[in-house]
């Protein structure tokens, strides 16, 4: 074996050692990440209602309404907590996978409409942004919010590399939240989808 070759082996061996000890370290790091969310979120529900104050508020707003009115649902609300349809434990996985990725939330004044919204949805996974962009209206005494996403943006940074035009659903398989509970005080809002899961978000 010439020496030239033999050196380069090793630089090599360097190059993928190099690359495999980035890649632990970035596991690494994730893992850190998600378990301090996890133990993190214990102490964020002391600030927020738990699921049977969540559960009589839900009770009231189905036989008064919630009282929620269009003004107080403008903002960026920052996802904190889900529960599965059916169960009163934090689903721990998601909502920390949804923290982690910091899913927002935002309504906006639709100025071409000015009683509904323009509602935006989005993720963030380093420089990977990923949102949807459509519309919202608040119907009926509770309210619900039906809502439907007309244009889907991928980007890098400030760079797009993707704007898709979406269909609209039909009326009757339009995703809404139905509205449970909003603190002013304490900045949270709280609602159920379509599917049944349960949702709490921090205005920002």
């Amino acid at each position: 074996m010439s020496i030239s070759l033999f050196f380069g082996n090793i630089s090599k061996q360097r190059k993928l050692l190099f690359i495999a000890c980035q890649s632990v370290l970035k596991i690494q790091i994730l893992f850190m990440m998600f378990i301090s969310i996890i133990f993190s979120i214990k102490f964020a529900m002391k600030d927020l209602p738990d699921i049977e104050e969540i559960k009589q508020l839900e009770k009231i707003s189905q036989k008064e309404g919630s009282g929620i009115v269009y003004e107080e649902l403008l903002g960026i609300w920052k996802f904190q907590f889900v529960w599965k349809k059916g169960s009163d434990e934090i689903d721990n996985i998601s909502s920390s996978i949804l923290q982690v990725l910091s899913a927002k939330l935002e309504l906006k004044k639709n100025l071409e409409d000015p009683l509904n919204f323009e509602i935006k949805n989005s993720i963030n996974f380093g420089l990977l942004n990923i949102i949807f962009l459509g519309n919202a209206s608040l119907k009926g005494l509770r309210p619900l919010l039906p809502f439907y996403f007309e244009i889907l943006n991928v980007n890098i940074g400030n760079f797009p590399i993707l704007k898709k035009t979406l269909k609209k659903p039909e009326n009757k398989k339009m995703p809404f939240f139905s509205l449970i509970g909003l603190s002013k005080e304490d900045n949270w809002m709280c609602a159920r989808g379509r599917g049944g899961g349960l949702a709490i978000w921090i205005k920002s």
